[in-house]
């Protein structure tokens, strides 16, 4: 096992780079910590380049789920890197590291990939981000999309890095999961989704239709626009319908991470009644 002690190391600057987007996206990697996001990503069978370890931690070993995460990755043949403490709390960001953290090689998911990998037998429904720009909003979205057995998420430019180390933590886990694909604009984004036969509804108070008024069950992509300025006009345009949930005033609009779980929980309510109704 390599043993690190200099900030120096070039190990250590590559690992600190990622901390920067322009970095991140160069490399192909990002950096996690923690025990719980180490022990996801070994179970969702991520490509991790190689485990830090803390010094101190190493040594003592107390922590039974550290002693775990260790074993596996030996077991795994992969690589694990101790750092000195001082090192190591200079590559985190939290303020109570844990003893452990990895690099991680982000995993690229092509049209076909992406479209073939349905968890919900063959119920297909995706949800889209439009420059959604809060981690914690990104994160929350990605979790609780694959919690409601969503197919996959579509991202487009201009959305928060799904990679920083805020969303990868929103995300607990779910991140290593979610197939996503990145599209470049909204036009692109609904004719990849007509052209695989999915309705494009946009989460909108500006409609006359409630989302349980819709027909929400199957091939459903739900969009969910910038916390600011909601959806475009552009998915406006173009969206197979518009649905909107209903609010008491004053209130006038829900975070988006609230109200896509509302939508998304809709639909599993819709497919629950379905099934019950085909048995």
């Amino acid at each position: 096992m390599k043993h690190i002690t200099s900030p120096e190391n070039p190990i250590i600057k590559k690992a600190m780079s990622l901390k920067q987007r322009k970095a991140r996206e160069k490399e192909g990697l990002y950096l996690i910590e923690g025990l719980h996001l180490c022990r996801e990503a070994l179970g969702a069978g991520e490509d991790i380049e190689t485990f830090f370890v803390r010094k101190s931690a190493y040594q003592k070993v107390e922590d039974r789920e550290l002693a775990d995460i260790i074993g596996q990755s030996q077991e795994m043949d992969i690589k694990m890197t101790l750092l000195s403490d001082n090192v190591f709390d200079k590559l985190m960001d939290t303020e109570t590291p844990q003893g452990i953290a990895a690099l991680v090689r982000s995993r690229k998911w092509d049209t076909e990939s992406f479209f073939g990998a349905d968890k919900r037998k063959g119920h297909g429904n995706l949800l889209v981000l439009d420059r959604i720009q809060d981690p914690g909003n990104a994160g929350t979205l990605i979790r609780t999309a694959e919690a409601a057995g969503y197919q996959g998420i579509l991202i487009l430019k201009g959305t928060v890095d799904l990679y920083s180390p805020k969303v990868v933590r929103a995300t607990s886990g779910s991140l290593f999961r979610m197939p996503l694909l990145f599209t470049e604009n909204t036009k692109e984004t609904v004719e990849l989704l007509h052209s695989r036969r999915k309705r494009v509804i946009v989460a909108t108070p500006y409609c006359d239709s409630f989302h349980f008024q819709v027909s929400l069950d199957r091939n459903v992509a739900f969009v969910i626009g910038n916390e600011a300025g909601g959806v475009s006009r552009e998915f406006l345009d173009m969206s197979d319908r518009q649905v909107k949930i209903p609010m008491s005033e004053p209130v006038e609009s829900l975070n988006a991470a609230v109200a896509a779980g509302i939508l998304m929980y809709e639909s599993v309510r819709q497919n629950f009644h379905k099934e019950a109704e085909e048995k």
